[in-house]
């Protein structure tokens, strides 16, 4: 009898008429023309080896399931098959990889593990099964060519014709199928050892991604219209400055080449453009909003009950840290400020206003309320809480910092006027508004390392602050806080030394993180005080030679793009991002225990869908298991704020 906890790893081939990347896996797997191809399997507990073509009985009811991208894709196949395994049941080998410290793409494992290339061919032809073609012949169903040219790509996708599945086909398909199957037993001995860490993170993770949010779809639409016609109007307006009619400004600004040629730029790149006063990059920008994407990406894959699922990616980076699919929520417009003090019953009234038509949003108001087509369902409201500045609170805890562990711990002064105050060598007291914006600046940005040349472009690029006017330089910011914060340079160093005295087979401790490095010398890990290890796969040390010609290390390891070199304010940047995802993480498993029901987060925010009868309750509840610390972190001095309310907002 095989191990229950032994899976049968599993690969489909399908094709649809709906598209996967736009609606994703869930609604993918519901849409009336998907079609399962095959599903090639393997046997971790048996070692036995089949393809299920869809006329037998499946063979393995009551298995646990394991596939690459299980939950984005696989899952949700086998639940439209009716085949019973339940999300928190099944293995996702993508997510073992990334844990692992390896890239996630398997053709990226098949090159890493057996040196072979993904076959590109086999993957085109199998991708053009989905691919509709125009109805030929002089049928009931035939469409002339000039008719089918005028057609809506979503028209042609309904009318068109799929390639018959013949034998040929098919033949082609199942090795295809196969192959990928024959890459994860290959690679399941590597990444089995992950699978039990950190089991009830991953649990919530799947049962928040298939709780999901409420999504107000009619709001949606409604600011896509006003989208639309902010845009026309930029480009009326940008027409009537260069003399063109607004469909050529359009299609100038909508072609990146057309609008390098004309504008000059290097490039059409969102910074580029950002930073440019040609009338053309306006038009650019409006014509790109970040809103509409978000907005038509809520709208495609949103479900039948008006919750957007799924949007969730577990430990998407090296960190373990979440990324987002669909509608990101990590990286949403930020309203302007104008808009900072603003009640969430205003942000209600607006809403419910251009909702009904009867307000046209302005560019800023439609940034503002992106945010807000996220809601509660009837009869309930969102509490959320967001862990305050944890970030700078870790750093500053880990490198044992104590004048800034002294500032968050009494809550009486402002970090930011703290730094500008030293930046600016004035009294706490005579920090002004632009002082306390550089001192902002440099708090968040200069706490891995960063030099002076990268921090004067990232004060323009974050507060729009050029330095030189408010009566200082690069040099003297970065020299500034480093003197401030001398317990964090010194942290840098240690975590640079430890990585490279690892790999030198010295296991080392910087504070709570334990480096270690692996039994054939390979690979560090980084212990972090949860027990979770970070894995720098094939780490090496090189020699460089510096400005004043001495010898020194350069570590580098193997990421998921590559060789990558890193250092010492990377390496912090790295543990610190990590230990905030831990903490965040302890709070959502507590908040579901605690029948908070979270519905999303984003970076160190959480949210819960809450009865609206039981919200300020629910809201302080949530709020007391945030500032609530895991054993250990023991003396992390923690903080958090929210808001509770219908929508979900800044």
């Amino acid at each position: 009898m095989p191990s229950a906890s032994a899976p049968i790893l599993l690969d489909f081939e399908t094709r649809s008429r709906a598209e996967l990347k736009s609606i994703g896996g869930r609604r993918y797997s519901q849409d009336p023309s998907t079609e399962v191809l095959c599903c090639a399997w393997y046997d971790t507990a048996s070692g036995e080896r089949g393809v299920w073509l869809g006329h037998d009985d499946w063979p393995h009811h009551g298995r646990r399931l394991g596939a690459h991208n299980a939950m984005g894709f696989d899952r949700h196949i086998a639940d439209a098959l009716g085949w019973e395994c339940p999300a928190v049941d099944w293995v996702d080998t993508s997510e073992l990889a990334r844990r692992a410290g390896l890239p996630g793409a398997l053709d990226a494992l098949a090159t890493r593990w057996l040196g072979l290339e993904k076959d590109k061919e086999a993957s085109r032809f199998t991708t053009g099964l989905s691919s509709v073609r125009r109805p030929s012949g002089k049928g009931p169903g035939a469409i002339p060519p000039d008719v089918w040219r005028e057609l809506s790509s979503d028209a042609k996708r309904t009318l068109g014709t799929l390639p018959d599945l013949t034998p040929d086909v098919m033949a082609r398909v199942v090795p295809y199928c196969i192959s990928d199957v024959d890459i994860l037993q290959h690679g399941w001995p590597l990444l089995e050892s992950w699978a039990d860490l950190e089991p009830d993170v991953q649990r919530v993770d799947r049962i928040v991604n298939d709780r999901g949010i409420y999504f107000d779809d009619e709001l949606a639409v409604a600011l896509l219209e006003c989208d639309q016609r902010n845009a026309e109007q930029v480009c009326a307006d940008v027409g009537r400055e260069l003399g063109w009619s607004a469909s050529r400004v359009a299609s100038t600004a909508n072609s990146p080449a057309q609008f390098c040629e004309v504008t000059g730029a290097p490039n059409a790149q969102k910074d580029t453009v950002e930073a440019m006063t040609h009338p053309l990059a306006r038009a650019r920008q409006a014509l790109a909003s970040i809103a509409s994407g978000k907005l038509e990406a809520g709208l495609a894959r949103c479900s039948d009950d008006f919750r957007l699922r799924d949007m969730l990616r577990y430990y998407a980076a090296h960190t373990g840290r979440w990324g987002g699919k669909g509608l990101q929520p990590q990286n949403l417009p930020r309203p302007h400020k104008r808009y900072e003090e603003w009640s969430a019953e205003q942000i209600d009234e607006l809403a419910t206003a251009v909702s009904a038509g009867k307000h046209f949003a302005s560019q800023d108001e439609i940034d503002l309320l992106v945010r807000a087509t996220l809601t509660a369902m009837p009869g309930y409201g969102l509490a959320v809480c967001d862990f305050s500045g944890v970030e700078a609170r870790a750093l500053a805890w880990c490198a044992g910092d104590r004048g800034a562990l002294r500032v968050f711990r009494e809550g009486k002064r402002d970090p930011y006027k703290v730094a500008a105050s030293v930046i600016f060598g004035v009294p706490y007291e005579q920090v002004d508004k632009a002082m306390r914006q550089v001192g902002k600046i440099a708090e968040l940005a200069c706490g891995y390392g960063m030099g002076s040349g990268k921090f004067e472009m990232t004060a323009l690029k974050m507060g729009g602050v050029v330095l030189s006017d408010i009566g200082v330089d690069a040099d003297e910011v970065v020299k500034a806080w480093r003197q401030l914060h001398a317990p964090i340079v010194k942290f840098w160093r240690s975590c640079e030394d430890a990585f490279v005295q690892t790999l030198q087979g010295h296991s080392t401790r910087v504070d709570c993180f334990e480096f270690t490095c692996s039994d054939d010398g390979r690979d560090v890990a980084v212990f972090l005080p949860s027990g979770r290890p970070i894995v720098y796969n094939n780490a090496q040390i090189s020699w460089q030679t510096d400005k004043w010609g001495r010898e020194k290390p350069s570590p580098s390891f193997h990421g998921t793009k590559g060789r990558e070199h890193t250092y010492g304010g990377k390496i912090t940047e790295n543990l610190i991002q990590a230990l905030c995802r831990d903490l965040m993480a302890d709070a959502l498993v507590r908040s579901e225990a605690a029948g908070l029901r979270p519905v999303l987060h984003v970076h160190d925010e959480i949210v819960c869908e809450v009865p609206l009868g039981a919200l300020e309750d629910g809201y302080h509840e949530l709020h007391e298991i945030t500032t609530t610390l895991p054993d250990w972190a023991a003396g992390f001095p923690i903080g958090a704020a929210g808001f509770h309310g219908k929508r979900y907002r800044k």
